[in-house]
């Protein structure tokens, strides 16, 4: 596993749930953290530096690169949106994320994908990196669309990816659904340190947490060092199970769902 603690590397959407986080995390790991939003975020440590960047802008994406030894890319939009908002942001974005990181010569990216993309396989199922695209909505089918990209910039141009498919990402579980879904803060910094680290060329594994119910296998993460170690039904309680026979992603697989967004 690669040591990171020479490196820099470029937390996108540093301002998100997610991205502040994680950069608590990120800092202790690393020498240098470029912390990056739309707007730069306003409390850099020591060893950060905050900047202001726009996915629809390719130079303000380039600017942030220059030393960087790997990206961790969790900028876009996070939910169900008009799909021609979607296709901009997360899939031209991540394009030019992509295209500024083979410019530059930086060779590693953590993608902040998402189960979304597998949401209308049944709760029956236990589902793999190998396992069908089955998108529950418009967000899904973005995500799809960006890993196919960074297959591509993979295969095509060297560069190292790891897509994480994170999963119901919260302080504490809520919901049935939650029971399977669940990736507690804990366990999501370890899956993106996994990712970081790896020499594996290409991968994909859902980050959740290590659920009893859960829809997910844990094999592919834990092929390239993603061990997590908190149960959803160790707060909800072992016979809370997520709902049978329906679709993973519960309602968000429903029309209504995506329909105020057609």
């Amino acid at each position: 596993m690669t040591d990171l603690s020479s490196e820099t590397w470029l937390l996108t959407g540093a301002s998100g749930r997610i991205g502040r986080q994680l950069r608590s995390c990120l800092r202790e790991r690393v020498a240098h953290l470029v912390i990056a939003d739309l707007e730069a975020p306003s409390d850099p440590a020591s060893n950060e530096s905050a900047m202001a960047f726009d996915l629809d802008d390719p130079h303000s994406v380039a600017a942030l690169l220059p030393g960087c030894d790997g990206v961790v890319h969790l900028a876009g939009i996070p939910d169900e949106a008009p799909y021609a908002d979607l296709m901009r942001v997360n899939a031209l974005g991540t394009y030019h994320v992509l295209e500024a990181m083979r410019s530059a010569g930086v060779p590693r990216l953590v993608y902040a994908s998402s189960n979304r993309l597998t949401g209308f396989h049944a709760t029956s199922e236990l589902l793999d990196d190998h396992s069908t695209i089955r998108p529950d909505g418009l967000y899904g089918a973005s995500k799809a669309a960006v890993e196919a990209l960074t297959r591509l910039y993979a295969d095509k141009f060297g560069i190292q990816v790891c897509n994480i498919r994170i999963g119901t990402y919260k302080e504490r579980p809520t919901t049935d659904r939650d029971a399977a879904t669940w990736l507690s803060p804990g366990d999501a910094n370890l899956a993106f340190e996994a990712a970081m680290t790896t020499h594996v060329p290409y991968s994909v594994f859902y980050a959740v947490s290590a659920n009893r119910h859960r829809f997910w296998s844990l094999e592919p993460g834990r092929a390239i060092g993603y061990v997590p170690n908190d149960d959803a039904s160790a707060v909800l309680g072992a016979d809370v199970r997520p709902p049978e026979e329906s679709p993973q992603a519960g309602d968000m697989a429903s029309p209504e769902f995506t329909l105020p967004y057609l």
